[in-house]
């Protein structure tokens, strides 16, 4: 399980970093697009916040255990994290783990996505990034959060909070110069498409650094386990020897007695 749990971290690894470019350029994309409308009107259903009166928090656990502190440190965040917020929550979940801990608290539990982290694709993050938008645009829910371990390095991962929805406000940046390029069929079109990919990124950004830090917090468990494993066998041994010797020890003292007790008669 350490083996294949190193293999799935490297993938898992390389997926997040090949992401960070694409970001960073849909981002800057959706910067330049916003810098050409006007910032007054709403340019999109996911920046126009609303008031709180719900919040959809989602956290992200395994289906499995054998993962160390992994899905304790979420959900323990989760649900301290409704003393933080506004409004009252509702809960989605991703993993076995978080739907069976909610259920046996009494939470309401409005989405459920098992084995998610298992395989995680960018079409599966879709179908998780399109149910979570309906439930926004619709007022459903007013805000949405995710809580995952956020993956650092191999060694260290940390339990975070991060708001998808309302995407925060686009600043008012210098105008930038798009002159050049012919919108089809127009700028603010381009825009929500652009927008809904943003989205849809985020949601397969944080299933990857989810994964992956399930991943790793498994190899350190798994490492560790091994570790006390080897030191148990050798515990085992060094008494099991010390037995088997004192058993030969009795069995000599009883032939070397009863030995003496012939001569002597």
């Amino acid at each position: 399980m350490e083996m294949l749990s190193v293999v799935k971290i490297y993938h898992l690894r390389k997926k997040v970093e090949e992401s960070v470019p694409y970001v960073n350029k849909l981002r800057e994309l959706l910067m330049s697009i916003a810098s050409t409308i006007s910032l007054d009107t709403n340019i999109s259903p996911l920046f126009n916040p609303h008031e709180v009166k719900t919040t959809l928090v989602i956290p992200l656990t395994s289906d499995r255990g054998f993962c160390g502190a992994f899905n304790t440190n979420v959900m323990n965040l989760a649900l301290n994290y409704e003393i933080q917020n506004r409004g009252d929550e509702i809960y989605g979940t991703i993993g076995k783990k978080a739907a069976s801990e909610l259920k046996h608290l009494g939470k309401e539990v409005t989405l459920e996505f098992p084995g998610l982290l298992d395989r995680i694709t960018y079409q599966n993050a879709q179908q998780l990034s399109q149910q979570i938008k309906k439930l926004y645009i619709s007022n459903q829910v007013q805000a949405v959060s995710f809580v995952y371990m956020e993956f650092q390095s191999v060694l260290k991962q940390e339990t975070v909070v991060r708001e998808m929805l309302p995407l925060s406000p686009i600043a008012k940046t210098t105008r930038r110069d798009l002159e050049t390029f012919l919108f089809k069929p127009d700028a603010r079109s381009i825009l929500d498409d652009l927008t809904s990919q943003y989205v849809d990124l985020f949601v397969y950004k944080v299933l990857l650094e989810a994964g992956a830090s399930e991943q790793a917090m498994r190899r350190m468990s798994m490492h560790r386990a091994t570790e006390n494993a080897d030191e148990l066998a050798q515990k085992l041994t060094i008494k099991y020897q010390r037995t088997r010797q004192a058993a030969i020890t009795k069995e000599l003292t009883e032939i070397t007695s009863g030995a003496e007790a012939i001569k002597e008669r």
